[in-house]
């Protein structure tokens, strides 16, 4: 009971909850290029759509790179991530994203020229859709393995950030291939639609099951669905999180118009709720407090 009394403290020297600093804005925006560029790759190389393709490459190499590169306090020393791959989700992750620009500008390469025999160019394009399968995933599992933080220590996370990257690969390929796969593959369009209505439909419980594990956990689980749903985070994550994100954007998919401006303008819904969720997960995500008092001295 007492958990639910205490504040928010900040770096004072009492007994409250802490919020995490080490994860900010940089990282958010490195994670949602991160999963929505290889979302889209992963969509688009069943259709062989190459401007998704390269489009979701630029927007791993740079935007998830970048977003990296702007965290590293001392970029020199970068490379040491690269060397726990027993241990770490992040440096297997950084694997990925060495692979997957490797592979994927070969296979992108390959699909233009017929460079390579049929058995390496399987190669490349197998060897890239696992990079990305990788990044699709990764993120989560390193957040839930933050257990200090009761709103990111959930199995759900890894599928939270799976289930993002498919949507937002779908949600993009739905647009970067309207005219495209109108023409090459005409029954892609509507089985592409009918798949994002699932996903937001899946993306939502799974947000809010995120939410709900969180708010049954610790005291600084509670404190940040608290944050979310009535405190200093509240104005984002209920209008734009799940209604703009989830709500408009798959009552639009349904029964709006199907054509191009009507697909950008769901994209862009989507797409603003799930950065929300990526700043927001950062943001709320509190430590419990270091000290308490015991149990016969609570009220």
């Amino acid at each position: 009971m007492l958990a639910k009394s205490l504040d928010v403290v900040g770096s004072e020297f009492r007994v409250g909850y802490r919020m995490q600093k080490s994860w900010g804005m940089s990282m958010a925006t490195a994670f949602f290029f991160g999963e929505a560029g290889a979302g889209l790759y992963f969509v688009s190389q069943f259709y062989d759509l190459a401007a998704g393709m390269l489009l979701g490459l630029l927007m791993v190499i740079f935007g998830k790179g970048g977003g990296h590169l702007l965290h590293l306090g001392k970029p020199s020393r970068g490379w040491r991530a690269f060397t726990r791959v027993g241990s770490s989700w992040i440096s297997r992750g950084l694997w990925a994203i060495t692979l997957f620009a490797a592979f994927g500008a070969l296979h992108l390469l390959d699909l233009q020229t017929g460079l390579l025999p049929r058995p390496l160019s399987a190669l490349a394009a197998g060897v890239a859709v696992a990079g990305c399968l990788v990044i699709m995933v990764y993120q989560g599992f390193a957040m839930s393995h933050s257990s200090s933080i009761t709103l990111w220590s959930s199995g759900l996370m890894p599928l939270a950030s799976l289930t993002y990257a498919l949507l937002n690969g779908v949600m993009l390929t739905l647009v970067i291939g309207h005219d495209a796969l109108a023409t090459s593959h005409p029954e892609a369009l509507p089985m592409l639609r009918m798949a994002a209505v699932g996903l937001v439909l899946y993306g939502f419980v799974m947000v809010l099951s995120l939410v709900h594990s969180a708010k049954y956990g610790s005291g600084g689980g509670r404190k940040s669905v608290e944050l979310l749903l009535r405190g200093a985070f509240s104005g984002y994550f209920l209008p734009v999180v799940l209604v703009l994100g989830f709500v408009v954007s798959g009552t639009m998919l349904a029964f709006a118009a199907k054509d191009l401006a009507t697909m950008i303008l769901v994209a862009g819904c989507e797409l603003t709720g799930y950065y929300a969720f990526r700043v927001l997960m950062f943001k709320a995500g509190t430590y419990d407090p270091v000290l308490s008092f015991a149990p016969k001295f609570k009220p």
